[in-house]
Formats: structure tokens, sequence, C-alpha cells
């Protein structure tokens, strides 16, 4: 890399929405809690009303670029994952732990995301479907094939679009529905049950 290509890398990670995360990072007043490995933070547009992120040092964007070695970090960013919510005083029982495929943000993270799944934030259809689709990989099945084949299969962008303008399904009962209001509204349901 020249000097000039390196000053225009720099400067789309300084700039670019993508890199958002990234710049996070380098942030420590947004760090949650870390490790020698990893650093939780907090989601700045949460879709839900507990929801985090652990992000790996290593420079690491996608699943796709996972190996064998990377077993160690990822089982890293769980716990971490799992001590931020003690450290809250919530159980583990009430979050979901996984990633996305194709995600648009640089850095790849770990969503750590209450099942409540209630929060202003959540304004889009696919906000919705990205968290109860297979665009969700849950990190146990991450983990899983990672172990199994050494890294992580890529699905189709095809696959991935037709998943995310999906029907939006309930996480707790068989409803289904096209309308974000109508799921958030049925959603406040579960809610008002416990």
């Amino acid at each position: 890399m020249t000097n000039a290509d390196e000053e225009a890398f720099a400067t789309m990670v300084r700039e670019h929405w993508s890199y958002q995360l990234v710049r996070e990072l380098a942030d420590e007043r947004l760090h949650l809690a870390s490790t020698a490995k990893s650093i939780a933070i907090r989601d700045l547009h949460p879709k839900a009303r507990h929801h985090f992120l652990v992000l790996p040092r290593k420079a690491i964007d996608t699943l796709h670029e996972l190996t064998f070695e990377d077993v160690q970090l990822l089982e890293d960013m769980y716990q971490l994952g799992r001590q931020v919510i003690q450290s809250m005083r919530l159980s583990v029982k009430q979050f979901n732990f996984g990633y996305h495929l194709k995600p648009h943000m640089k850095r790849l993270h770990l969503h750590v995301i209450s099942n409540d799944y209630d929060s202003p934030s959540l304004k889009r259809r696919h906000h919705w479907t990205i968290f109860h689709s297979e665009v969700f990989q849950r990190h146990e099945a991450v983990l899983k094939e990672l172990k199994l084949y050494g890294h992580i299969a890529e699905r189709s962008d095809a696959y991935i679009l037709a998943l995310r303008e999906g029907p939006l399904r309930c996480h707790v009962c068989a409803f289904q529905t096209e309308y974000l209001p109508a799921m958030k509204k049925h959603n406040a349901l579960h809610l008002n049950d416990h």
C-alpha cells in the first residue's frame, strides 16, 4: 500500500458509516468491559431494552474470515457478554447471543440482546427480520460450524435478502405479519404477559 492508499483508507475509517463500530472501539468511554481479546460496547441504536455488542480486538470484519484459530476468540467474546449481563444484575436466560450474516457494519460483532425486542430504535421491518430469521446466527451454531469445518459457509446474497424481506415472525408464538406496527403491537402482548 502506498502512503496515498493508506491515507485514503484512514479517511474512510474516520468518515464512512460502515466503520462506525471500529471508531467506537477506539473510544474507551463507550466500553462496558473488555478482555485481552475483546471489547463490549453499548449498541447506540438498541433493538431491545438491553442490547450491546462484543467485538474482537483482532481486525475481522465478517463470520467468513474466521478460522479454527478463532474458536477461543469467539468463546472469549461470549464469556465477556455473559460478564456484562451479570454486571447488570440480569439473567443470561433473558438474552440471545448471535451474529448477522452479511452485516453492513465493519468489524465482526456478537449481538447480546434481551429477548423482549422492545425499543424505539426498532423502526424498520428488517430490524425485526435480522433478529428473527436465519440472518441471525446463534453463537452456539456459529461456534459448532467453526469447530466442525474450520470456517463459516457463505450464504448467497439472494438468500439473505429473501430472509431480510420475508414475513415478520413472532419469536414467542406462531403469529406472523408483513407489517412492523402489527408485530410491535403483538409483541407488546407478550411483554404484558410477564
